[in-house]
């Protein structure tokens, strides 16, 4: 009796969970705004300025 109840309250909170996931809009976005968004990201401009600096730094040096 026991382990029966822990099997239906098992699955009553999987069913739950499965669906109050079910309802969440999903925006889909083509590659190119993907793209552009990851472009445009503070972060990668400030990765790419410092990486432009590095190449620069290391092409001063050997050339």
């Amino acid at each position: 009796m026991r382990n029966r109840v822990i099997v239906i309250g098992a699955i009553v909170l999987i069913a739950f969970v499965i669906g109050s996931r079910s309802n969440r809009p999903v925006i889909k976005q083509s590659k190119g705004e993907t793209a552009r968004k990851m472009w445009n990201d503070p972060r990668a401009r400030k990765g790419r300025k410092k990486l432009a600096k590095k190449i620069a730094k290391a092409a001063k040096k050997h050339g």
